[in-house]
């Protein structure tokens, strides 16, 4: 997942120093990188319950 350059920070001196410019950058980075993450996870996630094996059903399977 890409890094983003700005942090919470940035936004917080964004704002004391009134650059509304500079504070609309560094948000939209750090936005951006944490809905990619969070996509990513929810993908990850899916998968793992898409493919996961459940060996009770084989065992539930065999007996009937």
């Amino acid at each position: 997942m890409p890094d983003s350059k700005y942090e919470i920070n940035d936004l917080i001196t964004s704002t004391l120093n009134q650059s509304p410019l500079e504070f609309e950058k560094a948000f939209g980075d750090l936005i951006v990188d944490r809905l990619q993450t969070a996509i990513h996870d929810k993908k990850v996630q899916f998968a793992q319950q898409m493919y996961s094996y459940d060996e009770s059903e084989d065992q539930n399977s065999e007996e009937e």
